[in-house]
């Protein structure tokens, strides 16, 4: 996540935001490099702009201070956009404004429809469904003294969970103590990092049963993690899946990059096992589809649990106006409703965002050779009609 204070609590003020009286202007910007050239997104998002502005005009829930600030944000975010943004890994860029001093930034990695929506809140729905349908990672950081504990969701959104404080201290001088004394003490300490490891165990386990993660990373000294790692409930050393070099004071960017490199291993893994059982597993059986055609048939029956995408894939189709039924073929009218076809360049970002929307889990990757083969997308399916 990026904002404008750089902190890891802006998605929970978007999320829980109380209206202010202030329009809120919500932009969602498809910049995937694999997709869209910077001039390309950086037209339209002029283009949606000046529709935005011309809807304005006209639009009597607004007077006309309102609209002046709603003019205003316009215009910072467009200067944002062409001055100070860059792609990199991000797939859709989603920014949130009012005129009481609302700037949210989240860089998004997956694909979402572009389109600026302004009301009393900001526009969440999305940005809701990509977190539910989000793996979470926890991140627990231990040393002798403290814990912090984190969630990261991909994309490097982070939300701040615990912290424990140990009364066990880090260094004992001992030269003032007899010989015998010091064994005492040495186990007095042991005993209190003892008990510090299973209340740290405990709150992490609390922190699992109450979903707010659904992996586990460890993060701490190479001579910490193995023993503290003794201590783990069997259900999180099942949801284990790395450690990394990081202290509880350590730098959050930091943390997070470290983090990310295990998960992208992770997930990388992850992915394609889960291509390998579509293909040779759910396919044949019937409780899986491959190819865009199938894939949209299953969408519009909201048959589909998971659906998998090789993030360069793109398709054309068609959308109708009126019903948002799917195809691929060219149609003069809607078969279901009679409405006018809307013909889309990529159908692919669409058929993402509808499944989003029918809370679906979404998985995309690259890369994968039988993916391709087998039409670059394809979708486990909730039951088989």
């Amino acid at each position: 996540m990026t904002n404008s204070k750089n902190e890891v609590s802006g998605i929970d003020s978007i999320l829980n935001y109380s209206p202010t009286g202030k329009p809120v202007v919500s932009v969602y910007l498809l910049v995937d490099r694999s997709r869209v050239a910077k001039k390309s997104y950086q037209t339209r998002l002029n283009s949606m702009i000046a529709a935005g502005r011309e809807k304005l005009e006209t639009d009597v829930n607004f007077d006309r201070r309102q609209k002046k600030e709603i003019s205003g944000i316009f215009e910072r975010v467009k200067s944002f956009v062409n001055d100070n943004f860059k792609a990199d890994n991000t797939r859709t860029l989603i920014i949130f404004s009012s005129g009481d001093g609302l700037w949210e930034v989240f860089r998004i990695p997956i694909i979402m429809r572009s389109k600026i929506i302004i009301d009393p809140k900001p526009h969440t729905q999305n940005i809701r469904s990509f977190i539910n349908n989000s793996k979470r990672y926890g991140v627990l950081l231990v040393n002798r003294e403290k814990a912090q504990i984190y969630s990261i969701y991909p994309g490097g959104i982070s939300e701040y969970l615990a912290a424990l404080i140990s009364d066990v201290p880090s260094k004992v001088n001992f030269r003032s103590q007899a010989a015998l004394r010091e064994k005492k003490i040495l186990g007095r300490l042991e005993d209190k990092l003892h008990h510090f490891f299973k209340l740290i165990n405990d709150k992490t386990m609390e922190l699992f049963k109450d979903k707010k993660f659904d992996y586990l990373i460890l993060g701490g000294r190479k001579e910490i993690v193995p023993n503290f790692s003794n201590y783990l409930h069997s259900y999180l050393q099942s949801r284990h899946i790395g450690n990394i070099d990081a202290e509880p004071d350590s730098n959050i960017t930091i943390i997070n990059e470290k983090a990310n490199k295990v998960i992208d291993g992770f997930e990388a893994k992850t992915k394609n096992s889960l291509v390998e059982g579509l293909i040779s597993e759910y396919n044949p059986n019937g409780m899986g589809v491959l190819g865009i055609e199938a894939v949209i048939k299953s969408l519009m029956t909201e048959q589909i649990k998971i659906l998998i995408y090789d993030r360069q894939f793109i398709h054309s189709g068609y959308i109708c106006s009126s019903c948002l039924y799917f195809t691929i073929e060219k149609k003069d009218k809607c078969p279901y409703c009679g409405g006018e076809p809307v013909f889309y360049n990529d159908i692919v970002d669409e058929i993402v965002e509808d499944a989003l929307n029918q809370g679906c889990e979404i998985v995309d990757i690259e890369g994968n050779e039988k993916l391709s083969e087998a039409g670059s997308i394809g979708a486990v399916l909730r039951y088989k009609l």
